[in-house]
C-alpha cells in the first residue's frame, strides 16, 4: 500500500487554494492606469494630427509605444 494511513480524512473543496482571493486590488490598479495611459497616448496622437502637428504626433506615438513595449517585455 501506498500513501498515508489518513488520506481519506481531509474534506474535499470544490475549489482551487486560491480562488477565493486570487484577484489583487494592486494589479487592478495597475491595469486601469496603463488603461488610462494608453487612452492619454492615443487621444494625445489624434489631437496633435487635428491641430496640424504630425511630428508631435510621432514623437507621442513612439514615447507611447516604447513605453507599452517595456512593459509588455
Amino acid at each position: 500500500m501506498f500513501g498515508s494511513q489518513d488520506e481519506g480524512l481531509q474534506p474535499k473543496t470544490a475549489l482551487p487554494p486560491a480562488a477565493g482571493g486570487s484577484i489583487s486590488g494592486m494589479r487592478v490598479l495597475m491595469g486601469l492606469l496603463l488603461l488610462l495611459i494608453a487612452v492619454a497616448a492615443i487621444s494625445g496622437v489624434v489631437v496633435a494630427l487635428t491641430s496640424g502637428q504630425p511630428t508631435v504626433a510621432f514623437i507621442i506615438g513612439l514615447v507611447a509605444v516604447a513605453f507599452f513595449s517595456r512593459i509588455g517585455c
